[in-house]
């Protein structure tokens, strides 16, 4: 039986958006994969209350990427805990001092909206992050994590697997509870398609049992779940390429993909609240604009 609880953070008092996870490491301690945004902090000390721990508990924790909607609370939750923060190398110096770099992009993004969604982002203390190796195996207490480096959607995308699960953060999509349709997320600028594939097959290499969505819950079909989005991404990349070779833009790009999906939705029959989950977590205004700019700069390469 997994030991990996799924957390809800209820970010921004809706349910069933951004999930985090909880494993108990022995000796009264727990580990946690994700963290949800700096927003979020009391969400998550409510919901590990309900699992038996405080949040003085916390031994580790495990962040797929920097993403705020993943990380965000990381450097929060380290500093009050003391505990340890694992990440991609990559991701480490943003990770630290999120005001250099990862902060000014989300501002540029969210203007004035950026506290009030995301919170007050702190950077984790130097002296709290460790930085993993692809294959690496932690040990915390009684449990044991294995990292492997999945880039696609990121270049500092991380996948932790903990026995038969395997905590995907985006690059194992988003795919909410009761559907079986599976988006990848894809926002600028580090999008990169071949990569992916090469991350999905690896986590098809390590047979799961579950696939644990940051976005949101935990699925117990991974075989199909990845061909899903291995398929999607092959066929929104061939859309991608034909816009470009044209001349088209990532605005015609996005039309030309909702269209797509508002279709294959259709045929699933989802619920409108599923579908405006989808929409609010994968807007095909930020994925137009990730495939695009990945599409154009490999034919310029090429040209």
């Amino acid at each position: 039986m997994s030991t990996l609880t799924t957390i809800d953070l209820d970010f921004q008092s809706t349910d069933g958006i951004i999930a985090a996870y909880a494993a108990p490491t022995g000796a009264g301690g727990f580990a946690l994969f994700e963290t949800g945004p700096a927003s979020t902090v009391g969400a998550v000390e409510r919901a590990v209350a309900t699992l038996g721990f405080g949040l003085d508990d916390l031994a580790a924790i495990f962040v797929t990427h920097v993403h705020l909607d993943h990380s965000g609370a990381a450097g929060s939750l380290a500093r009050r805990t003391g505990c340890e923060v694992w990440a991609h190398p990559a991701g480490a110096a943003h990770l630290i001092d999120p005001g250099a770099k990862l902060l000014p992009s989300a501002e540029r993004i969210y203007g004035d909206r950026l506290e009030a969604l995301w919170g007050r982002t702190e950077g984790v203390p130097s002296r709290r992050l460790r930085t993993v190796g692809h294959g690496e195996r932690i040990v915390v207490g009684g449990l044991e994590v294995v990292a492997w480096h999945t880039p696609g959607h990121a270049v500092h995308h991380v996948a932790f697997q903990v026995g038969g699960d395997v905590v995907t953060g985006d690059v194992g999509g988003v795919r909410f509870p009761g559907a079986d349709h599976v988006l990848p997320p894809m926002p600028p600028p580090d999008i990169d398609v071949e990569a992916w594939r090469r991350s999905l097959e690896l986590l098809r290499g390590l047979s799961p049992e579950r696939l644990l969505l940051t976005h949101f819950g935990a699925f117990s079909d991974p075989a199909r779940h990845l061909e899903e989005l291995d398929d999607r991404l092959l066929r929104w990349t061939a859309i991608a390429e034909r816009t470009v070779a044209r001349g088209g833009s990532r605005d015609e790009l996005g039309a030309e993909l909702l269209e797509l999906d508002e279709a294959e939705i259709a045929v699933e029959a989802l619920p409108d609240g599923v579908i405006g989950r989808y929409r609010q977590l994968c807007p095909m205004v930020e994925n137009s604009a990730g495939l695009h700019r990945y599409v154009a700069k490999r034919a310029a390469a090429s040209s």
